[in-house]
């Protein structure tokens, strides 16, 4: 009897075999899916097995509605390499030219310039590298209500098969990490969409994409696909320690099969999976002086039919269905409800239908839902916004945003309101490769009255060579009605606005961030900038009294960001950044790729905040002395745990390592040189350069001195105080000085040179 791969030592990639290929065509949205014919091929067990050819259809239709990482696991184009094969080192990329080695990084391939933002800190690279893909992206941020100054980044970290974290506790000056938060016991990995958040006691939790691989049956073949959980891990000590992450929601799959009289197997498969998890804690409707903690997510379930080709059985995909669902806890995370639907359930039909009541007519139905996002007001209502593609295919034609809203905590919810209709955006900019879709998807934040916003990118009808404007809408009355959309920011031209996120601080300013190409002149690299508004999103704007700047909006980033020189071939800088605020401060974390501009590929997380961030310093003593002084030098303002060039004159001399507090100490031998200040340079491998000069008082320009000084005392002597004029050569003496003055000049010049070069090679041995 054939059976599909059913080695029990099979690796996950040969686990995944015709029915994988089906889910990674869940969120296609194609018009027809036409089944190529499968080919059978005997093992070397003898055994027969599947090849399905529509695993070559993953470049053109994969996962192009799924959300994050999840697009690139799903077409093949995960840097970490198959699932669960993290760890076979041949299945991983290396980009071996990348930022890593000393050797690169003290060559002077870090950034060498950056242009002061006019009203934000410094721009800060927090994440860190341990291995040969120098890659983070989806970065969001959170902040302790019980401590301002404690803030928490999480992001995709493509150095580990799990998410990661990294934290501040001096309000973003200096961070530490990556800590890792554990998928799932059962699974074989992550799949992004990392989301951060406190309760009101300081508990912080991560929700986040946990991926595995399940087997199942069709008749006698055993087949296996990726299903999906929702997973979420706590920390009680702010992020440096994660408990067990567990599962709020899960898929599945299920058939409905029977045989023919051909003994034929025939009948439906059902797969689903659970996609873009976003979460929200806030008052419990039920107890408000406790918290509910909300997580929303879409769910495409994929039907499929078992057909035979040439004898051999595969499943079409009839149609694919996409759905909002709800999870929430009132115990801390402990135990949660059952997923609840928040939206209708779309479809989105391999070819056309019948239309019912009308002969001769048929009907596509090409719609998905995607992109959720909840929030909770200061009275306990739960609001949920999401995308709708409408019934014309995702990333053409129409696009709107609706709204729900549940007064019992989250058990039932209101019919959904449409909130905006719009022009939607297509996969990635028409001057870029970056998938950038999910822009479209709304963000959300709640007023201290309770008032609801909405940020998304929409195509602007009135600027046809333009690939994204930023737009805002409001609601008073909870969601019941909206105002038209307002466009955010000053751009007048065509650049392009993305990734929008959005946030409220306890004075009730709205912040709004995003990516900005408006500052090159061919679209690409994109600057990230910042607005914000007083009065409930009546008005918008940056002003600052003290720096004398009243405009539309503000740059935030000191260089600008090329996503080709990122991502492997430029195709993925996350579906997001994020943006927290408090009364005192906003903070705002993005995907930076500066560091690629100078060596190999590479993409961190950047960080900014308003208030000023302390420059690196660098200090030395003695700040003067001779040639081969051996000098002490300490770094200040650095970032902690990081790898440290020392540079003198532009040489790499040695590499320290920063402590704790981002500060280190060093010994150094300055080299003999000529008199003057020489450059003493350090180097983080965060692209930060500190630097001081040493002045030289004795080196090889002073040994040329004083044989000149020794040679004219010498003329001073044999002439009787007469050193020029008058004298006769005797022997080729130049200007008239006698030979053996020159040798006695020459000799002692020498003898200086060498007692110089003793004692400087004594002081290193003795170092030593």
């Amino acid at each position: 009897m054939p059976t599909l791969n059913t080695n029990p030592k099979r690796t996950s990639s040969m686990r995944v075999a015709s029915i994988t290929a089906i889910v990674i065509l869940l969120a296609s949205s194609l018009a027809v899916f036409l089944i190529p014919a499968p080919a059978a091929a005997e093992s070397e067990g003898g055994e027969v097995e599947v090849t399905n050819l529509l695993s070559n259809m993953r470049k053109d239709f994969a996962g192009r509605s799924l959300s994050s990482a999840m697009w690139l696991r799903m077409s093949g184009q995960d840097p970490r390499g198959p699932l669960g094969d993290q760890g076979r080192e041949k299945d991983r990329p290396s980009f071996s030219s990348v930022q890593g080695a000393p050797a690169a990084q003290a060559g002077g391939v870090l950034v060498p310039f950056r242009d002061p933002a006019p009203a934000f800190s410094r721009n800060l690279l927090i994440t860190r590298d341990f291995s040969n893909s120098p890659l983070q992206n989806e970065p969001h941020i959170a902040v302790n209500p019980k401590d301002p100054n404690h803030l928490v980044v999480g992001t995709i970290d493509y150095n580990f098969p799990s998410v990661s974290s990294y934290i501040s506790f001096d309000a973003g000056e200096t961070w530490e990490g990556p800590y890792l938060v554990p998928f799932i016991r059962e699974d074989e990995g992550t799949g992004g969409d990392p989301v951060l958040a406190f309760d009101r006691n300081g508990k912080l939790f991560y929700a986040f994409i946990s991926i595995g691989i399940e087997d199942f049956n069709v008749g006698p073949f055993v087949l296996a696909t990726e299903v999906s959980s929702i997973g979420i891990a706590a920390s009680t000590d702010g992020g440096i320690n994660w408990g067990e992450s567990i599962s709020t929601a899960r898929s599945g799959i299920s058939t409905e099969l029977r045989t023919d009289r051909d003994q034929r197997i025939r009948g439906n498969v059902r797969l689903s999976f659970l996609d873009k998890p976003w979460m929200a804690i806030g008052p419990s409707k039920a107890d408000p002086s406790k918290d509910s903690i909300v997580i929303t997510f879409t769910t495409f379930t994929i039907i499929g039919r078992v057909v035979y080709i040439d004898e051999v059985p595969d499943i079409a995909v009839e149609e694919v269905q996409s759905v909002i669902q709800l999870v929430r806890s009132e115990d801390g995370g402990r135990t949660w409800s059952a997923p609840l639907n928040v939206s209708p359930v779309v479809r989105d039909i391999a070819g056309d239908r019948p239309t019912p009541g009308v002969a001769g007519e048929t009907t596509q139905l090409k719609r998905v839902v995607q992109g959720p996002v909840p929030g909770i007001g200061p009275d306990g209502t739960v609001y949920v916004a999401w995308f709708d593609s409408t019934n014309d295919e995702s990333q053409k034609g129409a696009g709107e945003i609706y709204i729900t809203r549940s007064d019992d905590g989250g058990r039932r919810f209101t019919n959904p309101i449409r909130a905006s209709i719009f022009r939607e955006i297509g996969f990635a900019p028409r001057r870029a490769f970056f998938r950038y879709w999910a822009s479209i998807f709304p963000k959300m934040a709640i007023g201290k009255n309770g008032e609801v916003y909405l940020a998304y990118t929409a195509l602007n009808p009135n600027k046809p060579g333009d690939d994204g404007d930023l737009y805002f809408i409001r609601s008073t009355n909870k969601g019941d009605t909206w105002s038209q959309p307002v466009t955010l920011g000053g751009d007048i031209g065509i650049g392009t606005q993305f990734f929008p996120a959005i946030a409220t601080d306890p004075n009730g300013v709205i912040h709004v961030m995003w990516g900005d190409t408006r500052d090159d002149r061919i679209g690409l690299r994109y600057h990230i900038y910042y607005t914000r508004s007083e009065d409930g999103g009546r008005t918008w704007g940056f002003e600052s009294r003290e720096l004398n700047i009243r405009r539309e909006d503000t740059r935030v980033t000191d260089f600008a960001s090329n996503p080709n020189k990122g991502f492997p071939k430029g195709r993925f800088i996350g579906d997001y950044f994020a943006i927290a605020a408090t009364d005192k401060d906003a903070y705002l974390v993005w995907s930076d790729q500066r560091l690629g501009e100078f060596g190999g590929v590479n993409q961190k997380i950047g960080f900014a905040r308003r208030k000023s961030i302390p420059s690196p310093e660098v200090f030395i003593s003695p700040p003067a002395g001779p040639g081969g002084q051996e000098i002490t030098i300490q770094g200040f303002n650095l970032q902690p745990d990081l790898l440290v060039f020392v540079q003198v004159g532009g040489v790499t001399v040695q590499t320290e390592r920063t402590n704790a507090d981002g500060r280190f100490t060093a010994r150094a031998f300055m080299p003999v040189s000529g008199q003057g200040a020489q450059t003493i340079r350090i180097v983080d491998d965060s692209g930060n350069v500190a630097a001081t000069s040493y002045f030289t008082e004795f080196g090889f320009g002073d040994i040329r001195t004083q044989q000149q000084s020794i040679a004219k005392q010498i003329t001073d002597l044999s002439t009787g105080g007469v050193s020029s004029g008058g004298a006769v050569s005797q022997g080729g003496g130049s200007e008239g000085t006698p030979w053996w003055v020159i040798l006695v000049a020459t000799f002692s010049g020498s003898l200086i040179a060498a007692v110089v070069g003793s004692w400087v090679t004594l002081r290193v041995a003795k170092r030593s």
